[in-house]
């Protein structure tokens, strides 16, 4: 089941990778114009219990946008939740946690809602981990 949600992801996906190419040039650069591949993408998934989202996440790529935010907080906790394929919660595991690369404002509102009582912090949710 788990292949099956990170088959076909879309390259703007792909394009989250941290790490560059063999000679260390970031991908989708002029130095470094290709897509990365799903070898040196190396999707996999992580299931995370909500409660712990806080608190294993210790880097995000940008903060809040609160165009953004507003939108989010009006989906429904199951959308919140689900597997999106063309833009899934992803991040690159570092020494002390998870460094987000994707669903930042997901992530921020799914926090937000478990800090609140609206969402069990026993509930697992899956993120798109990559390299």
């Amino acid at each position: 089941m788990d292949e099956e949600l990170i088959q076909g992801l879309p390259d703007a996906v792909l394009f989250r990778i941290a790490r560059g190419d063999a000679k260390g040039r970031p991908f989708g650069t002029p130095r470094n114009p290709r897509t990365p591949t799903r070898e040196e993408f190396n999707p996999r998934l992580a299931e995370v219990r909500l409660g712990d989202l806080a608190k294993i996440i210790v880097s995000r790529r940008h903060g809040i946008f609160l165009a953004q935010a507003r939108r989010i907080s009006q989906w429904s906790n199951e959308d919140l939740l689900a597997f999106r394929r063309e833009d899934p919660i992803s991040a690159i595991q570092v020494s002390d946690g998870l460094a987000l690369t994707g669903g930042h404002h997901r992530i921020h509102e799914i926090i937000q809602r478990v800090l609140a009582g609206r969402l069990p912090p026993d509930t697992v949710i899956r993120i798109l981990l990559h390299d």
